[in-house]
This record gives structure tokens, sequence and C-alpha cells, in this order.
């Protein structure tokens, strides 16, 4: 039923590369330490250097364990299993790695137009072992789509940096106290909103207070929101197809890469509306026709509330005023007929 192997073969290469999600575990040495285990997803994010070579592309998130831990002692492993057609876990051992954004390294493989919203390093491990079981415990799932709530989060946190770059005068900003330590004659500053200072004030360090990213991560890096974001790539991501991209990377020899469905094989509608534009749409149609309607009902509210006033304070006055607004309907009628 189990089988190991030194390296990655063709067939599981391909099986890999159509899986819609894989797990991540590492672990401190600290024998009380926190072990952790992440689930990720989004497609185009994993991608298949050679056969002893995988990366994928970390996204920002409340914590930064697996930085921590591949920082300390660079144990990982990946985990794929088929949730559809013949059951299968695949196991990848290796030696982990890292690169921050704004490496040279990343940018290598990541440049600015081809990274998703909210990209913070390259993970990889270079294989010393493979691991294939039976997944015969693993139930039946069928695949609806990737979320697109984590890149929009983090395309509007881009967003807010992109604004406060242009800006010197950012009204809301606040400064790392770590990069404040480290460099107290230039402090950076970054506006609380922005994808940076979620990075200094949450990714910093690992539940067990092992550092993690740089205090410098992104700290130079210009980010440029070029690919669509939210429903647009949910409703994208299900058109795309397996691509191959040729790298070069000063860490790395030049290879070419084997990729799960990425940006760069994605069809877009043209009439299909991001979800961030779509609620600003909606807003401005909201602003302008809300107050006709205010009007509207309230001239509807105010010529009840007289004609009841006129009919219970005096009932021939109410007549008279019926009358009056009959005979005028008529005078009207007429005049438009001559």
């Amino acid at each position: 039923m189990g089988h190991f192997l030194p390296e990655l073969p063709e067939y599981l290469i391909e099986w890999i590369l159509k899986q819609q999600m894989f797990w991540v575990a590492t672990s401190p040495l600290s024998e009380d330490g926190h072990v952790n285990i992440s689930p990720k997803g989004i497609q185009g994010t994993f991608h298949v250097v050679n056969s002893r070579r995988v990366w994928y592309e970390d996204l920002s998130g409340t914590g930064a364990e697996t930085v921590a831990h591949i920082r300390e002692n660079g144990r990982i492993t990946i985990l794929f299993h088929a949730f559809e057609g013949p059951a299968r876990i695949v196991r990848l051992y290796g030696k982990g790695f890292f690169h921050e954004i704004g490496s040279p390294e990343y940018e290598a493989l990541l440049p600015p137009n081809k990274r998703i919203p909210g990209s913070r390093a390259i993970i990889g491990l270079d294989i010393f072992k493979v691991g294939t079981t039976c997944g015969y415990a693993v139930p039946y799932y069928n695949f609806v789509g990737h979320r697109s709530q984590l890149v929009d989060w983090a395309a509007k946190k881009e967003l807010a940096d992109i604004d406060d770059a242009a800006s010197s005068s950012a009204s809301l900003t606040v400064s790392s106290p770590e990069q404040t330590s480290q460099d107290p004659t230039s402090p950076p500053s970054y506006d609380i909103k922005g994808m940076k200072y979620w990075w200094v004030t949450r990714n910093m360090r690992s539940l067990d207070g092992l550092p993690a990213f740089s205090a410098d991560i992104g700290r130079t890096f210009k980010f440029a929101i070029s690919f669509p974001f939210g429903r647009s790539y949910q409703k994208a991501t299900s058109q795309a197809a397996v691509t191959s991209v040729t790298y070069s990377s000063p860490a790395l020899p030049a290879n070419t890469i084997r990729s799960s469905p990425t940006k760069d094989a994605i069809a877009i509608d043209s009439d299909f509306i991001p979800t961030q534009q779509l609620y600003q749409s909606l807003h401005a149609w909201l602003i302008t026709i809300l107050p006709f309607i205010f009007i509207f009902i309230l001239g509807i509210l105010l010529g009840r509330g007289y004609d009841q006033y006129l009919s219970t304070s005096s009932p021939l006055s109410f007549a008279t005023h019926r009358a009056e607004r009959s005979v005028a309907s008529a005078l009207v009628s007429k005049s438009m007929r001559s």
C-alpha cells in the first residue's frame, strides 16, 4: 500500500498539479512547541521546479509559523490527497527554504505583475523523500471553487499602501517598534490599514516566540495591483490551464517550472465586475437615488395626511377641496385638448 521514492516521478507531478489544495506541516525543535499544519489553496500558487524541488507562493495571514520553523530548523512536509477519483496520499519530505518579498530571489520568481495580492514570500523544499499511501479513509468531496475573501482582503490592504506611498501626508501612520529600534534615525511609517503594517505587527514571531519574517519585510517593495481579484479571480480560475514558466534566480539555476494553473492562462470576461468595483457602483447608485425615493414617500405621506385632516376637521371643507381638485383637473384636460 505504501511506497517511498527518492524523487517525484512524472506521473505524480502531473497528479499534484491537478490538485486544488495541499497541507504544509512544520514544527519547532522545542519538545513543547506548537506543531503547525496549514491548509493551502488559491489556484496557481504551487510550482514544481523539477523532481527534487518545489515551491509555493506564501500568502499573508494571521501568523507566520511555517517561516519561523524553517528559519529555525528547516524541517517541512507537504501533503496532497485526492478528494475525487482514485484514492491517494502523497507526502513530500524535504529541507525547507524561503525568500521574503522584496528579495532578489523572490522578485526573480514573482515580479510585481505576476504575484497574487497578499503574497509575502516564496516557501519551498528540496525533496529527499516522497511517500505515497492509499488514502482509503479520505472521503469524496466535490470541488466548487476557490474562495475570494483572502485575495480581496489583501488587495484592499495593498491599495492602502499604494495610496500611502503616493502621498507623503498620510493621515494614519504608525512606526513599527521593531524597525524603530533597529534604525532609530529613519524609522519607516506605514498606513495602519496597509499590508506592510500588518506584516510588521502580526508576522514577526511564531506562537512560541521564534523569529519569523525580518523587520524590513517589504520595506522597499512597491505594490502593483495588476491582477483582477475578488469574484473575477474566483470565476477566472475555473478557466485556467496548466502552464510552463521559465525563470532564472541568483540562488537557483535556470529551470523550467511545471506550475499549477496560473494567472497567465486566465481569460477574464470583460463584463465581469470585481467585487470591490461592484460595491462601489452599488454605493454610488444608492446615494444618487435615495433622495428621490425619500421625497416621493414624503409627498405621499403629506398628501394622505392633509386629506385625512380635511375629512376629520370639516366634511364640507373636504368636499369643497375635492371639488376644486376635480375642476382644476378638468380645466387642465380642456386646455391640453385645445
